[in-house]
């Protein structure tokens, strides 16, 4: 129980995980949703644009609206931020 609470006093990782668990996601479109799916990867714009048969300028954009959506800057914040949000888990192809 001590741990418990020195965790909430000091905003630990899990402190910030329940946090965001609790947060309303943002909506993201099912198109977003499959680009989000590999941002997680290392895969490029251009091999992602070819993996889901999409222009990379579509990619691009999707990913702006991605990171928008989240209010990350870069593609580790938004997986972060995805996997905090439990977005992750409901992506499809």
């Amino acid at each position: 129980m001590v741990t418990d609470v020195l965790d909430a006093v000091h905003g630990s990782a899990r402190a910030r995980a329940d946090r965001a668990a609790r947060e309303p996601a943002p909506a993201l479109s099912p198109s977003e949703l499959r680009v989000l799916r590999y941002l997680p990867t290392n895969l490029s714009r251009p091999e992602i644009a070819t993996e889901l048969s999409v222009s990379v300028n579509t990619v691009s954009t999707h990913i702006r609206r991605i990171h928008a959506k989240l209010g990350a800057t870069d593609r580790s914040a938004a997986a972060q931020r995805s996997r905090e949000l439990r977005l992750l888990s409901l992506c499809r192809a």
